[in-house]
């Protein structure tokens, strides 16, 4: 496909920031049935983790909550739903600003141009990531993958705080392995609530919960 012709369906596609919510799934498919067992449970505590932002600087979980509810987001810039969500996720850190604490964990890659896919055994490219131009080869150091993150931070516009996934992939793995889930953190700690798909929507009617409580 031209060029031209393939920018002008991406705007098309992106003209409408609900339009692109809808293109994508809400719910795990089959490729994410072990997320229910894996992930952590609702109303347990969140697993801890201690990694750097993209700036080098050590974050951990235990510091960020207690005054405000934390969302934990994970996600690669070749996952669709995550580049396409923002638009939604923007607009709930402006709804939200100073009262909800926003985190990004950047993780290996959901579509690698150039090796295995994480969730099926092959080569994976979506007609999506082809259209939009979006070709991201498989991390092959931390430097890498902090790269990567810096400049996806810069791409989609997230005022959160970007964190990096070690390459063993910990988090990623505590976290239920999937492309783009979300956990909302109470108070305490908490997961109020998780999704192996980040959804806006259920996000914000959790944080109200949260904060009417």
């Amino acid at each position: 496909m031209p060029v031209r012709q393939r920018l002008i369906l991406l705007l098309i596609l992106c003209a409408s920031q609900s339009a692109c919510s809808l293109l994508f799934p809400t719910e795990a498919g089959e490729s994410l049935s072990h997320f229910d067992a894996t992930a952590p449970a609702e109303a347990a505590p969140a697993p801890d983790f201690r990694l750097t932002d993209i700036d080098g600087n050590t974050v951990a979980l235990h510091d960020l909550v207690g005054e405000k509810p934390v969302v934990v987001q994970l996600g690669s810039y070749s996952c669709p739903v995550f580049r396409y969500r923002r638009f939604d996720m923007q607009e709930l850190q402006r709804e939200f600003v100073g009262r909800v604490d926003f985190v990004v964990i950047y993780t290996q890659e959901a579509h690698p141009v150039d090796s295995i896919n994480p969730y099926v055994d092959r080569v994976w490219n979506p007609w999506i990531n082809k259209i939009a131009g979006v070709n991201v080869p498989a991390h092959a150091s931390e430097e890498q993958r902090r790269g990567q993150a810096s400049a996806t931070f810069d791409l989609v516009d997230l005022d959160s705080r970007f964190l990096v996934d070690g390459m063993d992939n910990a988090v990623w793995q505590q976290y239920g392995a999937a492309p783009s889930a979300a956990y909302v953190l109470d108070l305490r700690g908490n997961i109020y609530m998780r999704q192996p798909w980040v959804y806006p929507r259920e996000i914000r009617e959790a944080l109200n919960e949260i904060l009417a409580e």
